[in-house]
């Protein structure tokens, strides 16, 4: 691959990333999880950051606009959920859509630090160890985010996704991301 193609692939994967936490915010917050939901709108602010972040250095260290490439939608909200209302939804329902949300985003961060690893491997064999170097911190967040939503699913897995647990962090998780949210927007 050469470098134009390498950082397409990475900026393309970003972008359905942040959609990707964009849709998981609404997912958590049609199911009554405002914590959950506060953590993914965390996670797309973060995102975000991180995209321009890839732009800047694209340009900068290029001089050149980094080429956008299609892709598809990555519908992460269940079809059949847009036939409803939140008060349709049983805790049946919650419990399992937690479920399937976090095993979701697992797949999701494992999938961004496959693909940022190979394309750090892809640098150094064109001799861009710069950009490598660069993209290496993506890769140390992809991996401490994939690890922390390891442990959601663990801790969610191990009490059997009881609701009342689920309900009652829900206050807890929204302050802390909003707080993570303030402090990473005032920098």
């Amino acid at each position: 691959m050469n470098i134009e193609e390498i950082f397409t692939e990475i900026s393309s994967h970003m972008i359905k990333g942040m959609m990707i936490h964009e849709q998981m915010a609404n997912y958590y917050r049609f199911l009554g999880l405002k914590g959950y939901s506060k953590c993914h709108e965390y996670h797309f602010m973060k995102e975000t950051c991180g995209y321009r972040k890839l732009q800047r250095y694209y340009v900068d260290h290029y001089n050149k606009l980094i080429p956008e490439a299609e892709f598809n939608n990555p519908a992460v909200i269940p079809d059949s959920w847009y036939n409803y209302t939140r008060q349709d939804v049983d805790s049946a329902t919650i419990k399992s859509a937690v479920k399937n949300g976090l095993e979701a985003w697992i797949r999701w961060e494992k999938e961004t630090k496959d693909l940022y690893e190979r394309m750090y491997c892809e640098l150094l064999d064109i001799g861009e160890v710069a950009s490598a170097i660069f993209l290496a911190d993506y890769i140390k967040d992809t991996d401490e985010e994939h690890e922390k939503a390891q442990g959601y699913l663990l801790s969610k897995t191990a009490n059997g996704f009881d609701m009342t647990a689920i309900v009652e962090e829900q206050h807890r998780k929204h302050k802390k991301y909003e707080k993570l949210f303030e402090k990473s927007v005032d920098k």
